[in-house]
């Protein structure tokens, strides 16, 4: 409201005519009295207000001390003079109390000015004016209503700011709006946490007042107010890096930010229900997590714009108020790939209050969100920050930091370019490092559109994603290196069966006391070294041949130990401790114990330089909770098996643990370890569906521990297992390695083919050969039921040994089979370890080993 010019000697008449263009009533309109005659109104009216009030005191005491001389009617007139004097005194102090509410000078206010005024404070919403710096200067009924609501005592005596009724949680907010009051420019924010009830979200708007100052508008948003994303609608929101949406109880859409209508290829207004774009029963799924507490994770599949189906995560939360809705976060489809795992941090600083509004989901979201005044990051400073963001920084995002600043430059990167590559519009974020208290943080940075000369920056914490990324890549350096290593493997076994066989057919002719006798025993000897080398090296790369079956490990680590104290020192003290309750577990027994055996020789050396030691095996059931706490990942529920070997040896620092299970990688001199040893342990372990870990500190020394899935095994398996037990061994006898039979040989390696059939023709055997599974396919065909044994190579070209085993059966007739490979691959194990059956005889083998497996599959 504004005065009209006022004149010094006389108020104006009013005009009765209308003004020239007026449709309406005639409106009077009366000038306000001038400022001087104002200022003498009002003393003269607090002069007879004093008065007044004397006068009242006056004849009250009067006509109680001398009412016995003035008689009764003295009293009386006495008595009535103060209550005059009283009642105009009330009317005075009314007067001005109400002038001063309005902030107002007492005087005669015009018609038109009453009207507006008494309009105004009519009005439902709460209005307030604030002057040039800031202070409350009027308010109606309404703000005086909220203010004395707010704060009881206060209120009647000063006219709170808005500052006082929303303390501290809007901070963000209401910084912006004082600045633009000052500045005298329009806004609109949502302040909520209205003083300390901790309730009421109002939505705000400043205009400012030509003269100087500003009206504010305070509406309060309803529970049952939809989210739209209208033009007082954070630009954050609108253009985060993830989805936005709410939903209400039957899966409509209510309001989606920009960054989901782009990934659905859908209009702002078009209408949108859940199953729309959840792929499959996911729109179901969604609804039934109504009635959860806090925040639900749903993994499922986006209908994205042309039908692609997209793997995304959904973190839900439901507001049950009237009417009930949903407000959901979608990950998955941005360039940072969020992990799942974030969404779980959603409405953790805000008490479970969120989501009523876009600045709601702005304090609740998982990611960093900083709003800036600038277009430009480099020149902007932070006008507010979400908690994710103060607490990712370790508390330096406040308001008015230079956003800059967050940042560590020292590693090379230009703020100038990675800004500019983050407002350059490319789908792909910009990596930077980000100052917390804990050291610097991996972080991707997006920058939303400017809009209004103004910025929201989003940061996703991705250092656990870079973390994740360093162990893929070094799984992936050792699969690299384990592929290698098993096609190397599987060469050297050939070529290391056809000297071995060639040798020992020598040895046949060059008995001891030939000569020759000693070098063909050194070229053995040989072999059979590369031959353990290369054993290790498939176990590293997890491509042994496993006969895998159920294992008791007291049973096993009883026959284990008298090993191990034979391969170490008599120094070394060696204890087995047995746990109760261990669960029976699947594994090689051979290769567990070699496991067991790499382990004590290395714990042995470990110790070595102490020259005493105790080596301490024990065994205990565990549950998977306390697996998961060693470290492994993707535990699966139910009884686990744990084998402990520790030693009281030197240790080993963070960064020789980090490095131990690598193939080559040793501590000790040069000639004194090949670095396969703990290789080996870890690759056998993990064939096994087990973990290991390792434990140790210098001068402390070390604990490994495996873990083994229990088993329990089901009648059928039990009934095969006793079966076997009860079989007659085969009775051997080394010296009458001749024998009868029909055996079809299938090996794709030429070497060793020839000299195996030739060894096994001396010994009496009728021999047919084969290049590779689809010959020798072809011969069982033709001849079906007329061959004794099987032998054939795992790995070949085109048909493989398991592959022709299974499309031959019905021609094999009662014919044994024996499988013999360099390596093979984990399927044939499983085949192995189902059908205890099949005979296997792992490369390089000896003519004798050989000639004896022969014999007694014949023999069976």
């Amino acid at each position: 409201m504004t005065d009209a010019p006022a004149r010094t000697d006389k108020a104006a008449k009013p005009d009765p005519k209308p003004a020239k263009g007026s449709t309406g009533p005639v409106s009077v309109r009366k000038q306000s009295l001038p400022r001087e005659r104002q200022s003498r109104i009002t003393l003269l009216a607090r002069t007879v207000f004093w008065i007044s009030g004397l006068l009242a005191l006056g004849a009250a005491g009067f006509s109680l001390i001398a009412a016995s001389t003035a008689g009764w009617h003295g009293f009386v007139l006495l008595s009535g003079i103060a209550f005059v004097a009283f009642i105009l005194m009330f009317a005075l102090a009314a007067g001005e109390s109400a002038a001063r509410s309005l902030r107002i000078e007492p005087a005669v206010r015009p018609k038109a000015d009453a009207l507006v005024s008494a309009a105004i404070d009519a009005a439902g919403e709460p209005i307030l004016i604030t002057d040039v710096r800031g202070r409350a200067i009027w308010a109606n009924n309404a703000y005086q209503k909220l203010a004395k609501t707010v704060m009881p005592l206060t209120a009647g005596i000063a006219l709170p700011a808005p500052d006082r009724l929303w303390p501290g949680s809007s901070g963000g907010a209401l910084y912006r709006l004082s600045r633009a009051a000052a500045s005298g420019e329009a806004a609109r924010e949502t302040l909520t946490a209205l003083g300390e009830s901790g309730g009421g979200v109002y939505s705000v708007s400043i205009d400012p007042v030509p003269q100087g100052g500003a009206l504010w508008r305070f509406t309060e948003v309803r529970a049952g107010d939809t989210l739209e994303a209208e033009a007082g609608t954070p630009d954050w929101a609108e253009h985060a890096p993830v989805g936005l949406f709410m939903a209400d109880g039957e899966g409509r859409v209510l309001a989606a930010n920009a960054t989901l209508r782009s990934w659905l290829d859908v209009p702002e207004g078009q209408a949108l229900k859940v199953k729309d774009f959840l792929a499959g029963d996911m729109a179901k799924g969604f609804l039934k997590t109504r009635g959860e507490k806090g925040v639900v994770r749903l993994d499922a599949r986006l209908l994205a714009r042309e039908g692609v189906e997209s793997p995304i995560t959904l973190a839900v939360e439901w507001d049950e108020g009237r009417p009930v809705r949903a407000r959901a976060v979608v990950y998955g489809l941005t360039a940072a790939g969020t992990p799942p795992g974030v969404a779980q941090m959603i409405a953790q600083h805000t008490g479970g209050r969120t989501g009523r509004t876009f600045d709601d989901m702005f304090a609740s979201a998982p990611f960093g969100v900083a709003r800036l005044d600038g277009a430009d990051p480099a020149r902007s400073i932070i006008e507010d920050a979400n908690p994710a963001l103060v607490q990712l920084s370790g508390g330096a995002a406040l308001p008015g930091k230079a956003f800059e600043s967050l940042f560590d430059w020292s590693q090379g990167d230009s703020a100038e370019a990675a800004f500019a590559a983050a407002m350059s519009g490319r789908s792909e974020p910009v990596a930077l490092k980000l100052k917390s208290s804990d050291g610097l943080r991996d972080v991707h940075l997006f920058l939303s559109p400017a809009r209004s000369g103004k910025r929201a920056a989003y940061l996703v914490d991705i250092t656990a994603l870079r973390e994740l990324e360093g162990q893929y890549a070094q799984a992936q350096k050792l699969k690299a290196v384990g592929e290698l290593v098993a096609r190397v493997a599987h060469d050297f076994n050939n070529f290391l069966t056809a000297i071995r066989l060639n040798t020992d057919n020598l040895l046949l002719r060059h008995p001891v006391g030939d000569p020759t006798y000693p070098d063909l025993q050194n070229i053995n000897g040989v072999v059979a070294q590369a031959a353990g080398r290369i054993k290790h090296l498939l176990a590293f790369a997890r491509k042994q041949t496993l006969r895998v079956e159920t294992v008791d490990l007291t049973e096993t680590l009883a026959d284990t130990v008298h090993l191990v104290r034979q391969s170490v020192e008599e120094w070394v003290r060696v204890e087995v401790r047995h746990g109760r309750n261990v669960p029976l577990v699947r594994i090689d027994k051979d290769e567990l114990a070699n496991a067991l055996m790499n382990l004590a020789t290395n714990a042995r050396d470990a110790m070595a330089g102490k020259g005493r030691g105790t080596l301490t095996i024990s065994t205990e059931g565990v549950d998977a909770t306390i697996v998961r706490a060693a470290g492994a990942p993707d535990v699966k529920d139910g009884p686990w098996a744990a084998i402990h070997v520790a030693d009281e040896g030197s240790g080993m620092d963070e960064a020789t643990l980090e490095k131990i299970f690598e193939p080559f990688f040793t501590t000790k001199e040069p000639g004194k370890g090949t670095g396969l040893g703990l290789a080996t342990v870890y690759g056998i372990v993990k064939q096994s569906g087990g973990f290991l870990f390792a434990r140790s500190k210098p001068g402390e020394g070390t604990t490994f521990s495996i873990y083994l899935p229990g088993h329990t095994p089901d009648a059928e398996e039990i009934a095969k297992t006793e079966a076997r037990k009860a079989e007659v061994p085969v009775q051997r006898k080394p010296a009458d390695l001749a024998g009868r039979g029909r055996i079809l040989l299938v090996e794709d390696e030429a070497p060793v083919r020839t000299i195996t059939a030739a060894t096994l023709k001396k010994r009496g055997y009728e021999v047919e050969q084969a290049e590779d599974g689809e010959e020798a396919l072809a011969i069982l065909e033709e001849r079906p039921g007329e061959f004794d044994l099987i032998i054939s190579d795992v790995v070949m070209p085109g048909l493989d040994g398991p592959g022709l085993l299974k499309a031959a059966t019905q021609y094999l007739g009662n014919a044994r089979v024996i499988f013999i490979s360099g390596y093979a691959e984990e399927h044939f194990s499983h085949t192995l370890s189902a059908d205890l059956d099949i005979s296997f005889l792992p490369k390089p083998f000896s003519l004798e080993a050989l000639a004896q497996r022969v014999k007694d599959e014949l023999g069976r």
